[in-house]
């Protein structure tokens, strides 16, 4: 599939590098020489040098005759811009990056009256990503399928975890929960368990359930956290309102600590007064003990810089915050696991898993596939993806033993009529039913690919 992407910042370096190893057509587009020669040089693209709303550019790049146009320039306008021309000139489908919460109202308008199909908004989907891990926070990372009635929790396994050296199929003996382990990170690998798979300390296994039953989980291993009642956000970006946007009426005490004095003035005009806003340098130790640290149920980093938010959350854990949270942009999920941090986000993972299920769900029967939701794991190792069973399937009412799966994948939940089933090898597919597959090393873009 032809597809053009403006823009080599942090996003576009990341979606070039995803849908180019997906066997897509890639032009990339940056106003910089220099950029454009080391994406080319890093990835199978081509690059072109210029400004992705030029016309002369868009022709170059084959706007004509282009499947899709990604625009993820700083410029929100500038990326409208872009999804407006290529559309004009023939580009059948559009994706804008829009991060500024006054046309983020405006999505509704965007899509329906100016024709972009997809508007990004990098900022919100990490804040509602941080709000959901806030509510439950026993998770380090958490994932919601099926209009939020299935959830995949990620924790480790620590030495007094009561699953440690226990094979999955025993697990039933130990814990109560009905939950399935559908994936186990262990140092730099990755395993889709089977049943005489063996838990060992340190491991970072992926959990699925009902919100009910992953608590009950994550009680009876030890791994349950209190319900988070005060939050402390480093940082005033474009993050942190639209999570305090979010917390703001959940009866949580938010405090967010900005350093510029300008920005700390716009956030209290915007937010609520449920949001306590303070001046100060949210890295410096005394003004984080000042502010009462100790005392801190979650502390959130959200500051510009990489470096600043790991350092404030590596003293936070210190100090024993029962729940941290860290933004970044340059991702080493395996990294930061190492040195004790847990709950990583980063803007631009989260807003190419949207761009991602978008292509594929594009490229698989041009935009009507059955593909509901897809997520990258264990930083793009594994893929969590949700499908509908379509009306023409030929696998529906087949015992699932008597199908040739292919290895390394477990289909790990079906939702059918509302009903929660995870599945034996004596159930079946039925047509509409809403399927989670779990798979490692692979590329999914539509269930007949689940098979040998």
């Amino acid at each position: 599939m032809h597809i053009i992407i403006v823009g080599q910042g942090k996003l576009g370096m990341t979606l070039t590098k995803m849908l180019s190893t997906e066997g897509h057509d890639i032009v990339v587009v940056d106003k910089l020489d220099e950029v454009v020669d080391s994406t080319v040089n890093a990835y199978d693209v081509m690059g072109i040098c210029g400004n992705g709303a030029d016309c002369s550019v868009l022709q170059e790049a084959g706007a004509a005759k282009a499947k899709l146009i990604i625009a993820v320039t700083a410029s929100d306008e500038l990326n409208i811009l872009c999804c407006l021309i290529a559309k004009r000139m023939g580009t059948e489908h559009t994706i804008a990056r829009v991060r500024n919460p006054d046309y983020a109202k405006q999505t509704h308008f965007l899509r329906s009256e100016l024709g972009i199909n997809m508007i990004v908004n990098p900022e919100y989907e990490t804040a509602n990503e941080m709000s959901r891990i806030i509510r439950f926070p026993s998770a380090a990372n958490l994932d919601s399928f099926a209009r939020g009635k299935i959830e995949i929790a990620r924790v480790r396994m620590h030495s007094d975890n009561p699953l440690c050296d226990v094979a999955i199929k025993d697990i039933r003996k130990k814990i109560r929960a009905v939950v399935i382990i559908c994936a186990v990170q262990r140092n730099d690998e990755v395993f889709i368990p089977s049943g005489d798979f063996v838990l060992r300390r340190d491991d970072i296994i992926s959990i699925t359930g009902v919100r009910a039953e992953l608590s009950v989980f994550m009680k009876q291993t030890g791994v349950y956290k209190q319900k988070i009642k005060n939050v402390m956000i480093i940082g005033g970006g474009r993050i942190a309102y639209y999570l305090s946007t979010l917390l703001a009426d959940t009866g949580r005490n938010i405090k967010l600590i900005e350093i510029n004095e300008k920005r700390c003035r716009e956030m209290s005009e915007l937010l609520t007064d449920d949001v306590t806003i303070i001046h100060g340098d949210g890295t410096d130790q005394d003004i984080l003990e000042e502010q009462g640290l100790d005392r801190q149920d979650a502390l959130v980093a959200l500051t510009g810089i990489d470096e600043e938010n790991i350092i404030v959350s590596m003293y936070a854990e210190s100090k024993g915050v029962n729940k941290v949270m860290t933004k970044v942009n340059r991702h080493s999920s395996s990294l930061l696991n190492e040195i004790g941090l847990e709950t990583i986000v980063s803007p631009q993972i989260v807003a190419s898993n949207l761009v991602t299920r978008y292509v594929r769900a594009l490229h698989n029967s041009d935009g009507n596939s059955s593909m509901q939701t897809l997520y990258k794991l264990v930083g793009g190792r594994v893929e969590a993806v949700e499908f509908i069973v379509p009306d023409d399937a030929q696998y529906t009412d087949i015992q699932f033993k008597d199908l040739q799966l292919l290895p390394n994948l477990l289909i790990a939940c079906i939702i059918r009529n509302g009903k929660i089933i995870f599945p034996c090898g004596s159930d079946v597919m039925k047509k509409k039913d809403s399927v989670i597959i779990i798979t490692a090393g692979r590329i999914i873009e539509d269930l007949h690919d689940i098979f040998m």
